[in-house]
């Protein structure tokens, strides 16, 4: 650690370049200070992307050995080293990328085409390892890391709430003053990221309620009686909760516009680049543009207060498209607007996991029922979901599931030859099967799918939103099997 100008420094290293950062930054905030936008590529055509708050994939990299780590979930150490996945022969000469050059038609459906694979013997293997390294497979853990158990807890408490924004604190302040115990998790290291970062005042959170920040609620079990919580900082152990009644005070996100170019870095949501600004110190970009479905004045409002130059704001439904390779260059909208950074700001949707796990029933398809009564919703998750601007023709190179490289056109090939199952056109083109576990590509592929049969998304049922929703470490996992009986 050095000191410059009586502040102190850290330095890490980007593959094999040193990077500096400030104590308390994450990985993906210090890069983007450092003008590295760019942090990972899509598992198929290998496209650049970038921190979004939309797509984790966007972020994951490879840190002190460990694949498969969040880039804005991890606070930079010095020393720290880190590489960018999904690269050959090294990130700093990717030959992958090459595979950009490809039509997005060659990579329907993935690499697995029946034509293209030999069927057995040594060409097996060999094809069969090659399709690996294409479609992104991480390298393993270094053997030097020697994984241990890291024991779990688990916890019995009246309440559970889930979300530490304003409604979250509300609803366990409450519920503290009613004389129960009351836990609330929350994924941020603090309550109320997102309204602080607004601006706004938030009621303190009362002293006797249990508060396990930088944690996310992963998975529902046993119709809600069962939930389970993993930290982001790998070394923690996960929590069982035993609550008798659970909030789910979980918010609502912005969707990325469903146009062309929407996974180019430099687009993001409100939450990132208000995090960036008001945390960080770091401008989302040099010229920012703020669409949305209401909130956009606001935002950017908020983010001219912190120092970013917005240079436009307006509704959603007027972009038409987003310019850009490695960065964002133009939007187009009523008129071309030159920028380097697109803040989406609605439209807002609730992620269904945690409730879809706690209701649904089926075998080969998981179909949602009413919340049990023990589990209720409040604050901006109670409010629905904001319509998402669907065409019924867009540009087929318009991405609906970046990570999986899945487009508009790849749907439209299933959706015009009669396929409307949404778990089937999930199955066939692997969209919403990465990291973001369908949240939001399923959001766009049912509006793209009602769009272009002329119906509406909600006559459609949802793919099974399984458990776990995000990543929990085989460490932590096994951390956990002395606490939970078998279920029989």
């Amino acid at each position: 650690m050095t000191k410059q100008h009586g502040q102190s420094s850290l330095t890490f290293t980007w593959n094999g370049s040193k990077i500096s950062a400030r104590p308390g930054d994450t990985v993906a905030a210090a890069l983007l200070r450092a003008g590295i936008t760019t942090l990972a590529r899509s598992r198929k055509l290998h496209r650049p992307l970038g921190y979004s708050g939309s797509y984790p994939t966007g972020v994951l990299a490879r840190v002190n050995g460990r694949p498969n780590v969040r880039l804005d979930q991890i606070a930079v150490s010095d020393g720290m080293v880190v590489e960018m996945q999904n690269t050959w022969p090294s990130p700093r000469f990717d030959l992958l990328k090459m595979a950009q050059l490809l039509p997005a038609k060659a990579v329907y459906g993935g690499f697995e085409h029946s034509e293209w694979m030999p069927q057995s013997g040594l060409a097996y293997k060999i094809a069969e390892r090659i399709m690996a390294n294409l479609a992104g497979v991480a390298s393993p853990a270094d053997e030097a890391l020697n994984p241990q158990l890291i024991p779990g807890e688990r916890i019995a408490v009246d309440t559970l709430v889930v979300g530490g924004g304003p409604a979250g604190i509300a609803e366990a302040n409450r519920r503290a003053r009613e004389g129960g115990t009351v836990a609330l998790v929350t994924r941020g290291d603090e309550t109320a990221r997102f309204a602080k970062a607004m601006g706004v005042e938030v009621e303190e959170l009362d002293s006797s309620v249990l508060l396990f920040t930088g944690m996310e609620l992963f998975g529902v079990y046993r119709e809600g009686r069962l939930l389970v919580a993993a930290p982001h900082d790998n070394k923690r152990g996960a929590v069982i909760f035993d609550p008798a009644h659970t909030v789910l005070a979980t918010g609502r996100r912005s969707m990325p516009p469903m146009v062309r170019g929407n996974h180019v870095p430099g687009v993001m949501d409100a939450q990132a680049a208000l995090q960036l600004a008001a945390v960080h110190g770091v401008k989302p970009g040099g010229r920012v543009v703020v669409v949305g479905t209401g909130a956009e004045k606001a935002v950017a409002e908020r983010l001219r207060v912190l120092g970013v130059n917005v240079v436009h704001h307006g509704a959603v439904s007027d972009l038409t498209e987003i310019v850009g390779r490695k960065r964002v260059s133009m939007v187009r909208m009523k008129t071309d607007i030159a920028c380097d950074t697109v803040v989406h700001a609605g439209p807002w949707r609730v992620d269904p996991s945690l409730g879809f796990q706690s209701s649904a029933e089926g075998l080969y398809q998981m179909l949602a029922n009413p919340l049990p009564e023990w589990i209720s919703v409040t604050g901006d998750a109670a409010l629905g979901n904001d319509p998402i601007h669907a065409l019924k023709n867009h540009h087929p190179d318009t991405l609906i599931c970046p990570c999986m490289d899945v487009t508009a056109g790849e749907l439209y090939c299933h959706i015009d030859e009669g396929e409307t199952d949404p778990e089937v056109l999930k199955r066939l083109t692997s969209c919403g099967m990465g990291t973001c576990q369908g949240f939001p590509c399923w959001e766009h592929m049912l509006a793209l799918l009602a769009a272009r049969t002329d119906t509406s998304p909600d006559q459609y049922a949802r793919p099974t939103h399984r458990a776990p929703r995000r990543s929990i470490t085989v460490a932590q996992a096994a951390g956990l099997a002395a606490l939970v009986d078998p279920d029989r």
